[in-house]
């Protein structure tokens, strides 16, 4: 990746308003909705859906909203991540600009490779800022200051968001293949339904984009624990190869 290739997508990226727009959802929507779903599990009401927040909740006070945290963090950073994924490298195609990246002294391998650096970097900075968010206000609601439990549950958290981010990855390889960004959304969509099935049936720690979601406590605590080391990391591999066939990818094609 050269250094030209960097600094102009990291420059789409940041004017980009599909980018903006994501991050801020993700940041503030994803606390918002963590406070609103730990204040219901929480209290004494008997509503329906305290009834189905409240087996998700793990302990009290900052365990159980830093947790609660990580569970919204593993469907909202595939969902605002992965409509970002594929929207850098579908653009090229549906806005008929990529067949002039093809006369730039960069090569296009090096202009995936860029595209996929700066939107993980996106990733990590919006989910460090969303659990630094989700502190502060966990400061402001009166939790006090964080305990041994809530410091390993805001880890967790950001794990799960860092595993999540790296799964999008292979959104872009079919954004490449089919020439467009809308059949990455697609394929998110497909991925989201899937995950919701493999979960039901009881395949979710096997499945990369359901484990991470499982390990922090989604399915409830004997579920959080039933997965194994192998199964956390296998997001790694699948999101790897996913940017590789993507670089590639785009390395053979011919980009038209």
């Amino acid at each position: 990746m050269t250094g030209a290739a960097w600094d102009v997508e990291l420059l789409k990226l940041r004017r980009s308003s599909v980018a903006r727009t994501s991050a801020l959802a993700l940041v503030l929507g994803t606390c918002a909705l963590t406070a609103a779903f730990t204040a219901v599990g929480l209290g004494d009401g008997d509503s329906q859906m305290a009834v189905k927040v409240r087996p998700m909740l793990q302990g009290t006070g900052w365990e159980a909203y830093l947790g609660m945290l990580g569970q919204i963090l593993s469907v909202g950073v595939l969902l605002a991540v992965g409509v970002v994924v594929a929207w850098t490298v579908g653009r090229e195609f549906t806005d008929g600009t990529i067949a002039s990246l093809q006369a730039l002294p960069t090569p296009p391998a090096a202009i995936a490779r860029a595209k996929l650096a700066t939107v993980l970097l996106g990733a990590v900075l919006c989910a460090v800022a969303t659990v630094a968010l989700a502190v502060v206000l966990g400061l402001l609601i009166g939790l006090g200051p964080p305990d041994g439990a809530g410091l390993r549950a805001g880890g967790r958290a950001l794990v799960v968001a860092l595993l999540m981010a790296v799964l999008t990855l292979p959104l872009a390889l079919v954004a490449s293949v089919r020439r467009g960004y809308l059949p990455g959304v697609g394929a998110l969509l497909g991925i989201v339904v899937v995950t919701q099935v493999a979960t039901v049936a009881g395949a979710g720690a096997w499945f990369p984009w359901a484990t991470p979601g499982l390990w922090a406590g989604m399915g409830g605590q004997a579920a959080a624990d039933a997965v194994t080391p192998l199964q956390l990391l296998l997001p790694l591999p699948v999101g790897l190869l996913g940017a590789l066939a993507t670089v590639r990818w785009w390395a053979t094609a011919e980009l038209r």
